[in-house]
């Protein structure tokens, strides 16, 4: 059992998603924490909440895996986390694409005869529709991330069991069929591995197949919350560190182009940002007005930060930047306002490092990122 499963955290560390992008940010903002504090660490809060690919990041940190660890394992030590490789994490369910074959060669015939035999009175549309419930239930299969996390957790010092944890891991999904909020490892008797609640929790609708766990269909927690910070509120935090990673770019007349100019998947990435991150602003706005005596402490990228909304979210390709301008981001985030923080994480029994010792281990890690490039 836990070992502070009776009583409140009183730190909490919240982790949204943001697909691959969003994991490497959290790695770099991660990683500047741990230098802009001094005797306490990413790995020391007493709960973590991760969603999606923020439950990936979150369940290695509740088992002890340091930001520096991952960041040394993703960018070229493979011996303690070995890469996830696309072939991995872009798993296809042969199953299910063999098993709606037979039905997709029974059911064009026909509908090509009705086409074309009702072609004026017909509606692209409909037809389309008709034939995308034969389709499978997501382009690929998480199975492979699955059993990635399951083979990590694994290893000596590690557990893929919520109980075995001497913090506290929450991990959000959304019930496909009820669209409720099911939340691993809330209680002491969670008998769902780690590994599958963070399959469950990255199970994005269309890309991937909905992860079953015990019956239940689940799909990614952000179709409910963007981050689900809440949970830690309510769980009686009293410090609160959000990390988000994925907010709207916001170009002003002196920007050159348009987001228009990207194409589609730009347009539809640039609304799905903006959705999401009005959910959560207005979550944490709600969040501080019935919680006052909760500090909560936001922590996103710059809003015109172009580079960064030109990386497609499943990128891998470009790992060392965006760990990077995660940790400039958050050191710069902080240093900017550094009494204001230092206060604030005071109040909570955590000391900040000096401005100067911030400032010299940013140059010291950012020297030793450009080396390894």
């Amino acid at each position: 059992m836990r070992a502070d499963a009776k009583r409140p955290p009183r730190h909490a560390l919240v982790l949204a998603g943001g697909g691959m992008v969003g994991g490497l940010y959290e790695v770099g903002a991660l990683l500047a924490l741990d230098a802009l504090f001094d005797g306490f660490t990413a790995c020391d809060f007493d709960l973590y909440v991760g969603s999606s690919a923020g439950a990936f990041v979150a369940a290695l940190l509740a088992n002890r895996v340091t930001p520096e660890r991952l960041r040394e394992t993703l960018e070229h030590d493979r011996r303690t986390l070995p890469r996830l490789t696309g072939s991995q994490f872009l798993t296809l369910p042969w199953r299910s694409y063999f098993a709606t074959l037979p039905r997709l060669l029974t059911t064009l015939p026909r509908v090509a005869i009705g086409l074309c035999a009702n072609w004026r009175e017909a509606l692209v549309l409909d037809t389309l529709a008709s034939l995308v419930g034969l389709l499978p239930h997501g382009i690929f299969s998480l199975d492979g991330l699955e059993s990635y996390v399951r083979q990590r957790l694994a290893r000596s010092g590690r557990t893929n069991d919520f109980r075995r944890l001497r913090r506290r891991l929450y991990i959000p999904a959304t019930v496909l069929n009820t669209g409720e909020v099911h939340v691993f490892g809330s209680t002491a008797r969670e008998r769902t591995p780690i590994s599958v609640a963070v399959a469950a929790s990255a199970a994005v609708p269309l890309l991937f197949e909905p992860v079953r766990v015990d019956g239940v269909d689940y799909v990614d927690a952000a179709v409910t919350k963007t981050a689900h910070a809440g949970l830690a509120v309510e769980a009686g935090a009293r410090l609160v560190v959000i990390v988000n990673p994925i907010r709207p770019l916001v170009l002003d007349s002196a920007a050159r182009g348009s987001i228009r100019d990207g194409g589609p998947l730009a347009i539809a990435g640039q609304g799905l940002r903006v959705v999401l991150h009005r959910r959560l602003r207005e979550g944490l706005r709600r969040h501080a007005r019935e919680h006052a005596d909760t500090d909560l402490v936001l922590l996103e990228p710059y809003e015109r930060d172009m580079r960064l909304f030109d990386y497609h979210l499943m990128t891998y390709r470009h790992c060392h930047e965006i760990i990077r301008r995660g940790y400039r981001t958050t050191v710069k985030t902080i240093v900017a306002d550094f009494e204001r923080y230092q206060a604030l994480f005071a109040k909570h029994g955590i000391t900040m490092a000096s401005r100067a010792d911030i400032e010299r281990r940013a140059r010291r890690w950012s020297s030793a990122a450009r080396r390894a490039a």
